[in-house]
């Protein structure tokens, strides 16, 4: 069997890997990566890679040559999706499992919209596939749990509202189940139980044996403190944006249901308190 796997050397990618080594270490297993020197590390673990950018339809058509399932890592560059669509029609493709959005019918910082279409691109293109519908990774909460490490205190001021998250690895790891198995569903909700920021930040204070000062503040007093404290801008911006994704709500995150993605792993999602000591 002739795996591939795009975005080999990202977060997701990497680890749907080194879960598909775990799961089927019979299989000929490939990675999908621009250069040589991005598959260095790869060709280390025994994959194979092939080398290919989305943006270059030439390149995806001889990557994908002789591959018989494809694990698709979405990209958020509109437009370019189709190409790696298009060439595994050419190249014979007989199973394709993409990592979409959980429900795209609402407001996803406007990723839907390129998602809705890539999963029209790929049902239309007659390959079987399942569309894997992946809720938020846990680093959106990177700036509060740094902040909880660096100050001994948890600062949010998203009061109201709630997200659904799970760790990158458990997505990684559901994704390489599904290619395996070659799931017979169309669509795969991978979800979980939806958290308010005050949930978040009690099992971050469990996480750090009950020693976190935890308080809700204003916009205008959290972005200061976590500047003051030296948290990275970048993941302040990111906690700034979802944290007002999730007091606007209207967005579906409170509909969240975590069976299918356990159902999908064969066992339970990690509990919200040992999973933010991964971050910490």
């Amino acid at each position: 069997m002739n795996i591939l796997v795009t975005g080999a050397n990202g977060g997701y990618g990497s680890r749907a890997l080194d879960y598909l080594q775990q799961f089927i270490p019979e299989a000929n297993l490939y990675g999908l990566v621009r250069s040589e020197n991005k598959g260095a590390a790869l060709k280390e673990k025994g994959i194979n890679i092939r080398i290919g950018d989305y943006a270059d339809l030439d390149s995806m058509k001889k990557a994908l040559q002789g591959i018989g399932r494809l694990l698709f890592v979405s990209s958020p560059i509109p437009n370019i999706q189709k190409n790696v669509i298009d060439a595994a029609k050419e190249a014979g493709v007989q199973y394709i499992a993409y990592t979409s959005i959980y429900q795209p019918e609402y407001d996803k910082f406007g990723l839907e919209i390129n998602h809705k279409q890539t999963e029209q691109w790929i049902k239309d293109s007659g390959i079987p596939y399942t569309i894997l519908r992946n809720s938020w990774y846990m680093e959106v909460h990177q700036a509060l749990f740094d902040y909880a490490k660096q100050t001994n205190k948890f600062e949010y001021f998203a009061t109201k509202g709630k997200l659904s998250f799970a760790l990158r690895r458990e997505y990684a790891e559901a994704g390489a189940r599904v290619i395996v198995e070659k799931s017979n569903k169309e669509v795969i909700n991978l979800a979980n139980t939806p958290r308010s920021y005050e949930e978040i930040a009690q099992a971050t204070k469990v996480a750090m044996n009950g020693e976190l000062d935890i308080k809700s503040v204003s916009k205008d007093v959290f972005t200061p403190d976590l500047v003051l404290a030296g948290i990275s801008q970048m993941w302040i911006g990111v906690s700034e944006n979802y944290q007002q994704y999730t007091l606007n709500e209207g967005n579906g995150e409170n509909l969240a249901d975590n069976s299918e993605f356990e159902q999908v792993l064969g066992h339970p999602l990690t509990k919200l308190s040992e999973a933010v000591k991964e971050f910490l």
